[in-house]
């Protein structure tokens, strides 16, 4: 539960850093800061691939067989977050680290459909998270421990 947990929170803290940091350059930052920004997300997608993976493979074990309809719409909402981030996201963010190959039409549109879908998935899985905490005050807790002696506190 604690590894799913903090997956959950590290992928939703960096696609928020990712769009802060993108949206901020892209308004503030010069050419330069701009392309620093831009390797440095794709730098950082490793840690994100690696944070929603473990968020998947954590939630189904602890899915387990449930029916539940929360259940249910968590799979379906990460799998769209998956297709979109691969599908989307990861082209969006490897062609924009060299946009002097784009026409500087398309870098403008690749960035507003970065920006979008961005804000999509983290919709997607701030709802997982708002659902998941939903489902985890379901879960019976488990009895505290004998403390020493025998005496409970």
């Amino acid at each position: 539960m604690r590894v799913h947990l903090a997956a959950a929170c590290g992928a939703i803290t960096t696609i928020t850093a990712f769009l802060i940091v993108g949206v901020v350059s892209q308004l503030a930052g010069s050419p330069a800061e701009i392309r620093d920004v831009r390797q440095l997300i794709v730098a950082g997608l490793p840690l994100l691939i690696g944070c929603l993976a473990a968020a998947g493979l954590t939630g189904r074990r602890l899915a387990g067989r449930s029916r539940s309809t929360l259940v249910r719409r968590k799979k379906r909402r990460l799998a769209a977050a998956a297709a979109t981030g691969l599908l989307i996201l990861v082209p969006c963010a490897l062609i924009l680290t060299r946009p002097a190959a784009v026409p500087a039409v398309a870098v403008a549109g690749l960035q507003i459909t970065e920006a979008c879908f961005g804000v999509l998935n983290l919709t997607l899985l701030a709802l997982n998270f708002r659902d998941g905490r939903q489902l985890s005050r379901r879960r019976p807790t488990r009895p505290m421990a004998p403390v020493a002696g025998g005496q409970q506190p």
